[in-house]
């Protein structure tokens, strides 16, 4: 059999997108995941804010809206107590739970592509420096993202809006039951939780680079 050659170059640029894309599947992914969980909505819901709903009425509407948010519910409601304005809002946000969930999955399904490719390639050294640019790029812009939610959450908080959303309904009034379910406090946590997970993605991925450029260098 003839010897297996190497492709440094595409190694290298294939390096690079299985992190990247690894870091948009997640990206994709977590809020998804996170919006859709029940259990979560069930303990992170302010309902000492909600005095009109019972203990009782807590999983239920935890579930209600999971379930909403995933797709498997058509109207946002629960004893008539929900406006008319949260229905309108819940139903705005499902098309984008199911970009998060399609972009989630394409950036999988490349990232498995590119991780197939760089074992092809065999040039574990160029994937692993590949692989340190990829988890640069990732680090840079949570760097970036951090930054601003530190600084301005409300005014990030605004702009994801602003992009997202073609209408205002997302402007509730203070009085209205989803946003006293919802104040700013919880969506500070899940972006907490999601900056945490996805944090993971950039430093795994050195560390794995760091392992195949060891690696190399121990066989040259």
């Amino acid at each position: 059999m003839p010897p297996q050659t190497s492709h440094p170059r595409a190694a290298f640029i294939f390096g690079i997108l299985l992190v990247v894309a690894l870091g948009v599947a997640c990206l994709g992914g977590f809020p998804r995941t996170a919006g859709t969980s029940a259990f979560l909505m069930e303990n992170w819901l302010d309902w000492e804010a909600a005095p009109e709903l019972t203990k009782a009425d807590r999983k239920p509407v935890a579930e209600l809206i999971a379930d909403t948010m995933a797709g498997k519910t058509a109207v946002f409601q629960y004893k008539g107590l929900f406006s008319k304005q949260a229905e309108t809002h819940m139903a705005d946000c499902v098309p984008l739970f199911r970009l998060a969930r399609t972009v989630g999955l394409v950036g999988f399904g490349i990232f498995f592509l590119s991780v197939g490719l760089c074992v092809v390639f065999r040039s574990p050294r160029e994937t692993g420096m590949g692989m340190l640019i990829g988890a640069g790029v990732l680090l840079l812009f949570a760097l970036v993202l951090d930054i601003w939610g530190l600084a301005d959450f409300d005014g990030l908080f605004t702009a994801f809006h602003r992009t997202f959303f073609t209408n205002d309904d997302w402007l509730f009034p203070p009085e209205d039951l989803l946003i006293r379910l919802m104040p700013l406090s919880f969506f500070v946590r899940c972006a907490a939780l999601i900056a945490g997970l996805w944090a993971a993605v950039p430093i795994f991925s050195a560390m794995t680079a760091g392992l195949l450029i060891r690696k190399r260098r121990t066989h040259d």
